[in-house]
């Protein structure tokens, strides 16, 4: 954070939006924590490089990003529709990692040891496509970042394909992530937890599992909440062992990248 001279009440805040650079996301400082960009909510574009500015005098808020059919993954030329990324206020950074981080009640260090992060990586501000960084720690920081995106995008197409919003899909394949690693989180200080209760790869077929046994129940809550009567939580159920094995496909091909 920066201070504006002219006026000592007023703080930048400045920062990237990552999950491969996203050019064109909307960012805003949500002042009242539910991820939706209010009439007195501030907010600006990104560039091509993810980055923002925001000058602001409030003092309280998140992060917040989210991507429509004008954002772009600069890392890839893709768009990148539908996702909601957040982090909390402080953050440099603003990216898949944050965002289990933000919405998980987590701490950097815990997210960074589920995760099996690189030494000396801070999830707030370390930037895989920053000039100078680490090369090799760059790379298994975005592949983290890309596994991540696969499971969670991959389980809301599903949930979307049985009727769900499309936020509210992002929304159940997002929650059924972070309820998984806040449950590895707890083990992290258990002496008696294996290392593979502490460690969520998601590569693995048993953690995407975990993850799995989640997300007919959390879309059907969203789906209960939105009240939209066109979800079917059988066909989702039938869909979601196949996106299971699809996601660990892609992630496999990551890993090895």
């Amino acid at each position: 954070f920066g201070q504006n001279n002219s006026d000592p009440a007023t703080t930048a805040v400045v920062g990237h939006i990552i999950k491969g650079p996203l050019n064109n996301a909307l960012v805003f400082l949500d002042l009242d924590g539910d991820n939706v960009l209010d009439d007195n909510e501030q907010s600006i574009r990104t560039d091509a490089t993810g980055a923002f500015t925001i000058n602001t005098t409030s003092t309280n808020y998140k992060i917040v990003a989210l991507t429509d059919d004008s954002t772009v993954d600069a890392s890839s030329g893709a768009v990148l529709s539908g996702v909601t990324l957040t982090a909390p206020k402080g953050a440099a950074v603003v990216t898949p990692t944050t965002t289990l981080m933000q919405e998980g009640g987590l701490t950097a260090e815990e997210v960074a040891e589920v995760l099996q992060l690189p030494d000396g990586v801070d999830p707030l501000t370390f930037n895989p496509f920053e000039a100078g960084v680490d090369a090799a720690k760059a790379l298994e920081v975005e592949k983290v970042s890309q596994q991540i995106m696969t499971a969670v995008s991959s389980f809301a197409s599903a949930a979307e394909g049985a009727g769900a919003s499309e936020a509210g899909a992002f929304t159940a394949a997002l929650t059924s992530v972070v309820d998984v690693v806040k449950v590895k989180a707890e083990k992290l200080g258990d002496p008696t937890a294996a290392a593979g209760d502490k460690q969520l790869d998601f590569s693995k077929a048993g953690d995407l599992d975990l993850i799995k046994a989640k997300v007919a129940d959390e879309a059907q809550k969203v789906a209960t909440a939105e009240g939209s009567s066109g979800f079917d939580r059988t066909a989702l159920a039938n869909l979601v062992n196949a996106t299971t094995t699809s996601i660990k496909n892609v992630n496999d091909k990551i890993k090895t990248v």
